[in-house]
């Protein structure tokens, strides 16, 4: 490699780099906001927690910010090589348009490789321990979910509030709880001396054992009052069930999702993966299990296959945005992260749009999801071709 490749190399690795720490920054940021830093804030989690979720977070933001990183370092180095006349130069010099993209395809290259790895063994271990992790600190502390002296409106349907609470036996003392009609009006009220806190790993729930209590229904003529003529119905012990999922996503009890899998694992579910348990999908008709069956094998092999198409989109987006920074003469940053963010955007789309197909098994959607590959490689080589010849 000479020091005009060198020179490419470093420049597009440098600027890469650069945009591919900033999408990983806004990526996890949006995680955070929208899963872990509300129970920083309200104590239900600590700060070495917090970090560890961060840590847990990045790599499963890796894969979407790699190409969008190198997309946007090749925009702005060759934009603004292009806008300082050093392609002219360059072209003036002998150098063809190939020689100067050759380093940029290594990168390239050697960037799909490493998001491979990524793709197959550390966003999904990543993320099966993010999971696991919250379902431990409800495991062993599920009175966090639900403060005292406040009120708890995390559960949608319900409306909850204690007078006090005791960590070491896991009581709220002073127990009030509403639950909602469709219009967010209290339909039912139901208050009790204490309830007894624990967690569910079975059903993915916070159970609640209500003891020495009432409950009332509203009146449907005038819900908002909760009055007689309706009378209210004592208890000794009553249990409620607060379903997780609802407020912190998919239910821990599930089986493994492909993409929390490994490349090892994947292979070995590619037969022997299923949606539901063995057991129940066996009672089905047998149309239906042959359906279930095949829509079980596409989900897998459209997940390996998805792994392997994200890690070369880095190498797709490449090959479209060396063109582009050519032609594009632009030195602006805003508008080369903008173009970038454009033609990402295009990308993912597309790659939802062919997953969503995913029940429909015949039409091989696991193979479709290589169309975005060969549509951004085909127009991008196309304007190669074209700036070659200017």
């Amino acid at each position: 490699m000479g020091k005009l490749d060198k020179y490419i190399f470093w420049q597009v690795a440098g600027a890469a780099f650069m945009t591919v720490a900033l999408f990983v920054f806004v990526l996890v940021l949006g995680n955070i906001f929208r899963v872990v830093l509300y129970e920083l804030l309200s104590g239900r989690v600590t700060l070495t927690f917090f970090f560890e979720m961060v840590a847990l977070i990045i790599p499963s933001v890796i894969p979407y910010s790699l190409p969008m990183g190198m997309l946007t370092g090749i925009l702005l180095v060759f934009g603004r090589m292009s806008a300082q006349s050093e392609i002219i130069a360059m072209k003036a010099c002998g150098r063809s348009i190939y020689a100067m993209i050759a380093p940029v395809f290594l990168l390239a290259m050697l960037a799909s490789v490493f998001s491979l790895f990524i793709n197959f063994y550390y966003a999904p271990a990543a993320s099966y321990a993010y999971k696991n992790a919250i379902k431990n600190v409800i495991r062993n502390n599920p009175l966090q979910f639900i403060q005292s002296g406040k009120f708890v409106k995390d559960f949608p349907g319900y409306v909850i509030y204690a007078n006090k609470s005791n960590s070491e036996t896991h009581e709220l003392v002073g127990f009030r709880i509403w639950e909602l009609d469709k219009q967010g009006r209290a339909s039912v009220s139901i208050k009790s001396d204490k309830a007894i806190v624990s967690y569910s790993d079975v059903s993915d729930e916070i159970v609640l054992v209500l003891k020495n209590g009432s409950a009332e229904r509203s009146n449907s003529q005038d819900p908002e009052l909760l009055r007689k003529p309706l009378p209210s119905a004592k208890f000794e012990s009553l249990t409620v069930k607060l379903p997780l999922n609802k407020i912190i996503g998919e239910s821990y009890n599930e089986i493994k999702k492909p993409k929390r899998m490994t490349f090892d694992e994947l292979l070995e579910a590619r037969n022997t993966w299923h949606r539901i348990p063995l057991e129940k999908l066996e009672k089905l008709p047998p149309e239906e299990r042959k359906e279930r069956l095949a829509r079980d094998k596409i989900e897998v092999n459209l997940q390996i296959q998805k792994n392997f198409a994200m890690a070369f989109s880095i190498f797709s987006l490449v090959v479209l945005a060396v063109p582009l920074g050519i032609k594009a003469s632009r030195s602006e940053t805003f508008v080369n992260l903008a173009i970038a963010i454009a033609l990402a955007m295009t990308y993912y789309m597309m790659t939802v749009f062919i997953a969503w197909l995913e029940k429909y098994p015949e039409i091989r959607p696991d193979l479709l999801i290589w169309i975005p590959n060969f549509l951004f490689q085909g127009i991008g080589g196309y304007l190669i071709i074209r700036s070659s010849k200017h």
